[in-house]
């Protein structure tokens, strides 16, 4: 059972927030240029930091994080879809059976809370910067204008936070469908023998008091 269109659409839009980070971060690791940093510094800097599969990645123009996000993203959309809840034909010998509803909760909750907070920290630090409450926070290579690096912690609030909002979003509404499944199935089969036995049988050989 697929969550209500209007869950779908919210997560669809939320999601929506990944796009300028992961935009940035994709063009900086093909090479280009962008926010007043060089591609080619972009990369001397994974090459000197990154570990090697950081690299490796960024040799054919993938990103780690970017890749991470993709996972998340994956995750929020098994959330309100029905193959959330229903391993597909895809996963061989798992098809058609019941996804453990723990499975994707779990990550999704935890792993949604933390972005959706951190989201926040982000967005409101840079209004808070220009306006002179907090310090604002001063470019570091690659970058090399403060102008750049505000406009990418601006990208990164707007893309964990509306990573872990989605994946909050789509947490409730599985919980709340497989709940609903549950309900509509009926006691299970211990509880259907437990209900079945008469009082009277019950408490027959019980000592009076």
């Amino acid at each position: 059972m697929a969550a209500s269109l209007r869950v779908r659409v919210a997560v669809c839009l939320l999601l929506c927030g990944l796009v300028p980070w992961a935009g940035v971060k994709t063009v900086w690791t093909l090479g280009g240029d962008a926010l007043g940093v060089a591609g080619e510094a972009w990369l001397r800097g994974v090459e000197e930091s990154g570990d090697a599969f950081y690299q490796a990645l960024a040799a054919v123009g993938v990103d780690v994080t970017v890749l991470m996000a993709l996972l998340g993203v994956f995750l929020a959309l098994g959330l309100v879809h029905r193959w959330g809840m229903v391993f597909p034909r895809w996963t061989l010998f798992l098809a058609g059976r019941r996804v453990p509803a723990l499975l994707p909760l779990v990550p999704a909750w935890g792993v949604g809370l933390c972005l959706a907070v951190y989201g926040v920290v982000l967005l409101v630090m840079v209004p808070l910067g220009l306006a002179g409450v907090i310090a604002p926070v001063a470019p570091m290579e690659p970058f090399t204008s403060s102008g750049g690096l505000n406009w990418m912690i601006f990208f990164g609030g707007l893309a964990f936070e509306g990573l872990g909002s989605a994946l909050l979003v789509g947490a409730w509404s599985y919980g709340r469908r497989v709940s609903a499944a549950r309900r509509a199935a009926g006691p299970t089969a211990p509880q259907r023998r437990r209900a079945g036995r008469s009082p009277g049988r019950s408490g027959a050989g019980t000592p009076a008091a």
